[in-house]
């Protein structure tokens, strides 16, 4: 599946408004900057609405140009932003967390015999928002691996992660803050007549949402004590979302950590039935913890400013 600009809504001017209006409404004064071709005429605009801090909850090339600049921002780091999803597998297995075990081709044609358990899962190196991810993406023989293999390395232009793909309960729990980070509430992912979390299935509102998930009092805590491990251990900074599986045998797995998470706490849709803005899956956490949006983007931004030791007028 060749992945289009112009086959799937962008709500990022809807999920900056949301931003906003949360953020007015706890007390600071905020703008809205859009980011320009021309770095330095974003550069501008910082100095003329004189900008103490970026709420940053875009991309990389964003976030290279706030580091370049010294200019303090929400969000973790170019130490952490920019690894691919094999990388941070690495460091999260170097630090005796759990996930599952994976390969890297780069190549459809040279795929060596892996040494994993079937079913695999394939999935892009990088990216987000589960592009590139429909049921065939979970492979149950060798034969059919290059086939899907050749749609992420030719198709979407990256490398394939190859690992062993662990049925389970998908979850995903939020972490906001850096010093003393607070674990939210876990969401559980379930499906709509899928295996997974496909792209479609995801930017069309079709999962079903449990959120507080339905665990016993012992698993919940040691699946936040493994999410606030992960953060930390992965060095993420005033907020972030960590996804993971909970095995067959309650093990719980991580398969990401979206350092961009979507923050949004509404969903809503136009006349015609078109998804405006998508409701974040760290938005439903929060409102599982009873926080208003001021006080859930407040916090994190809080986070931000203790980390820069920064005293900002509200």
């Amino acid at each position: 599946m060749k992945l289009k600009p112009d086959e799937t809504y962008d709500d990022a001017y809807e999920e900056a408004r949301h931003h906003y209006g949360a953020l007015k409404n706890a007390g600071y004064d905020v703008c809205m900057l859009e980011w320009k071709k021309d770095p330095m005429e974003t550069w501008k605009d910082i100095e003329r609405e004189n900008v103490d801090m970026i709420f940053n909850v875009s991309s990389t090339k964003e976030l290279a140009f706030l580091e370049t600049f010294g200019i303090p921002y929400v969000g973790s780091g170019i130490d952490l932003v920019p690894l691919n999803k094999a990388i941070r597998k690495e460091i999260i297995a170097y630090n005796g967390l759990h996930t599952s075990k994976f390969v890297i081709v780069k190549d459809a044609d040279k795929i060596p015999r892996i040494d994993l358990k079937y079913p695999l899962f394939v999935k892009p190196i990088s990216g987000r928002g589960s592009a590139g991810i429909d049921e065939e993406n979970i492979i149950y023989k060798y034969e059919d691996l290059p086939r899907v293999v050749r749609k992420i390395t030719e198709d979407i232009g990256q490398a394939a992660l190859i690992e062993e793909f662990i049925e389970g309960r998908e979850i995903t729990v939020g972490v906001i803050g850096y010093y003393d980070p607070i674990v939210l509430p876990i969401v559980e992912i379930g499906y709509n007549s899928a295996k997974t979390n496909t792209f479609e299935h995801k930017m069309y509102d079709n999962e079903i949402i449990t959120c507080p998930a339905k665990f016993s009092s012992e698993k919940e805590k040691e699946i936040k004590d493994a999410a606030l491990s992960i953060y930390k251990a992965l060095n993420a900074k005033d907020y972030s979302r960590i996804d993971m599986i909970v095995g067959k045998d309650g093990i719980p797995y991580f398969l990401e950590i979206n350092t961009f998470a979507g923050l949004t706490m509404d969903s809503r849709k136009d006349k015609d039935g078109n998804i405006e803005i998508h409701h974040g899956y760290m938005g439903y956490s929060a409102k599982a913890q009873g926080m208003a949006p001021s006080e859930f983007l407040g916090a994190i931004l809080e986070s931000a400013i203790e980390r820069y030791g920064l005293c900002l007028d509200e």
